[in-house]
């Protein structure tokens, strides 16, 4: 006599609740692991560039500036650095002068990739595409003022300096939210006077919406 084998209907029907249940149970969990992934890996690639930026001043001896940019070109004022940001040599160096005198920055940006033979000029060292993340919300906050931050200037020490020149310490918020809009998770890079900058998760300097 020929034995069949194979799952009872009974079987099928416990198999697909069971699958139902975890994926109920698991997918919320697996989105907020993937968000609390994309939100770091977020934080260390501003990091990533605001060290370019600062060493490339060093190094140059002239003047570089990071800002947000829709485009990887030009520098906007959204006050979303989830956009996209541009690093690049921001004002000339006149060679001719000596010593040579930097000419001050204007922060427009430029897409003119960097070579040996305009290192006297503005030029992009390095550009990020916006994050296809949409509840992923990035923003720049100058300390003492609390006013947006959507450029960082440093000088050939090393320095961040403001819009208007002046000296700058800022937090940069990395917020994740959900549907709704609240925050699930958060950090900030807190940029120091002196051009550090550090991670930090203290609620008390982050700000998302």
């Amino acid at each position: 006599m020929k034995k069949y084998t194979g799952f009872t209907l009974v079987e099928l029907m416990i198999t697909i609740a069971i699958i139902s249940v975890l994926l109920v149970v698991g997918l919320p969990s697996l989105k907020t692991f993937m968000q609390g992934n994309q939100l770091v890996a977020s934080t260390n690639e501003l990091i990533s560039a605001f060290h370019v930026a600062r060493s490339e001043a060093i190094k140059r001896n002239n003047t570089v500036t990071i800002c947000e940019s829709t485009d990887g070109t030009s520098c906007t004022t959204t006050g979303n650095w989830n956009n996209g940001w541009i690093v690049f040599v921001d004002g000339s160096l006149d060679l001719a002068a000596v010593p040579p005198v930097v000419v001050p920055a204007d922060r427009v940006g430029t897409g003119v990739p960097c070579t040996d033979a305009n290192t006297g000029t503005d030029c992009l060292l390095r550009s990020h595409a916006a994050f296809a993340d949409n509840q992923l919300i990035i923003s720049g906050e100058d300390v003492s003022t609390s006013a947006s931050v959507s450029s960082t200037t440093f000088n050939a020490r090393g320095l961040p300096r403001s819009a208007a020149g002046a000296s700058l310490a800022a937090n940069f918020n990395v917020c994740s939210l959900d549907e709704t809009g609240d925050t699930i998770s958060s950090r900030a890079m807190v940029l120091s006077l002196t051009g550090r900058v550090r991670v930090s998760d203290n609620a008390a300097v982050i700000t998302c919406p």
